[in-house]
């Protein structure tokens, strides 16, 4: 309660963001070149609203193959830093440990996550910062966008989280994420990432999982939803799980396909690069 409470001060002070539309749709096109695979970060080359963007350095994590990567943007003025969505037998079994865990990173949050999101992004944590710092001196005013796709989008999530602890101002965007943590850090998260929103396009299963009942995970805010049109509805900013955007859909009703296409765009390496 006293998250929310906190997070609610902030509101009524002006300190809450709108969605930026560039950051939304350079996130989406860079999450899917994070397909492309450690092999082919150095090589690729991005199009669409990232056309420009400078590879830096590759992030990966041996046990647990979460792979990403870090670069700039000039058009954005932004230091990014992506990961890879679900895309071998190790990632699976990462994004199938549902067990929860403490939440070691703030120890104030009392909070807990998901075991396999947590040891993923502990993976990569220390070399994003490390990279994110030495880009910041390289780039003065240039912001720090943490981004991803499904496993990447929750990854992206504590990665951002530890960019903070760190004393790194960030913003998150992200795509068709899961949910990570309990309540206590859902709420957290909203108070230590004021811009930070979750695309979830219509009928998404991923963002249903891991479910709240019976396993008791929440969302942070705030989500943008996409409909079946394309209509984008900035949803609550109080509530992650807002019964007016994807949770209008119980989990029986959501399906697979939508999760690979997001605001219009295939998340994948062909469609993202050239």
């Amino acid at each position: 309660m006293f998250f929310i409470q906190l997070f609610l001060l902030f509101s009524l002070l002006g300190l809450t963001y709108s969605y930026d539309s560039a950051q939304l749709n350079n996130g989406v096109w860079l999450s899917g070149a994070a397909y492309c695979g450690k092999d082919g970060y150095q090589t690729m080359v991005l199009d669409g609203p990232a056309k420009g963007f400078i590879y830096k350095e590759t992030l990966y994590d041996l046990k647990t193959d979460l792979q990403g990567y870090i670069g700039v943007l000039p058009s954005a003025k932004s230091i990014y830093v992506v990961l890879r969505g679900s895309s071998s037998v190790m990632n699976w079994l990462d994004d199938f440990e549902v067990m929860q865990v403490a939440y070691t990173t703030f120890p104030e949050c009392n909070c807990k996550v998901h075991y396999g999101f947590y040891r993923s992004a502990l993976g990569v944590s220390n070399k994003a910062v490390s990279v994110v710092k030495s880009l910041q001196k390289m780039y003065p005013g240039y912001t720090v966008t943490v981004t991803g796709h499904s496993y990447g989008a929750a990854c992206a999530q504590l990665i951002g989280m530890e960019l903070v602890k760190n004393g790194v101002g960030v913003k998150v965007y992200d795509y068709g994420q899961p949910r990570v943590g309990d309540s206590k850090y859902a709420a957290f998260v909203s108070t230590k990432i004021p811009e930070h929103y979750r695309t979830v396009h219509n009928k998404d299963m991923v963002p249903h999982v891991p479910p709240t009942s019976g396993f008791g995970y929440y969302h942070s805010v705030r989500e943008i939803f996409e409909d079946v049109n394309g209509k984008l509805t900035v949803c609550s900013a109080t509530n992650g799980e807002d019964p007016a955007c994807a949770d209008r859909y119980s989990l029986a009703q959501t399906n697979t396909e939508d999760h690979s296409y997001y605001l219009g765009h295939r998340v994948s390496c062909e469609e993202s690069t050239v």
